[in-house]
């Protein structure tokens, strides 16, 4: 178990962060001491790091990662009911139906993670591709300018 000074270096996210991501929801240490200091455990640290990867990687705001977080713990749930109540039985009548509805729901879920992603990396791409066609134009008129200076 780590205490949140710990967390805090191997993630490179301050203490002050690390309470606001907690006060989000979106990280939960996994105990504390007796004398209230929060303890996290390795997977606690990955779930923090995966946080920061979002907002980092995808440019997600916390409230945006809080909806994806909720999604994936929704579809999490939904998947080990699937497995606890369904796999490898033969099913048939109303409980043939609830699992139908319980893959409904997973796929729900998961699409709507998807979209969110999807949506982000859309943008990402609109982004990518405005900053390529600034950089042809600029190299363009440089290579203009450069024929001029050397008279070509």
């Amino acid at each position: 178990m780590y205490r949140i000074e710990e967390v805090a270096k191997k993630t490179n996210l301050t203490k002050r962060a690390l309470r606001y991501y907690e006060e989000l929801g979106l990280v939960s240490p996994s105990g504390r001491t007796e004398s209230g200091y929060r303890m996290y455990t390795e997977a606690d640290v990955e779930q923090i790091v995966h946080v920061k990867d979002i907002r980092d990687l995808l440019g997600a705001s916390l409230s945006e990662i809080k909806e994806m977080m909720e999604l994936g713990r929704k579809y999490e749930e939904q998947r080990e009911f699937y497995h606890q109540h369904y796999m490898g039985r033969e099913l048939e009548g109303e409980e043939l139906h609830r699992r139908i509805e319980t893959l409904r729901t997973l796929e729900e879920t998961l699409g709507n993670q998807r979209d969110i992603l999807h949506g982000k990396l859309t943008r990402m791409q609109e982004l990518l591709e405005s900053y390529d066609e600034k950089l042809a134009r600029i190299v363009t008129k440089r290579n203009e300018l450069e024929a001029i200076a050397t008279g070509r």
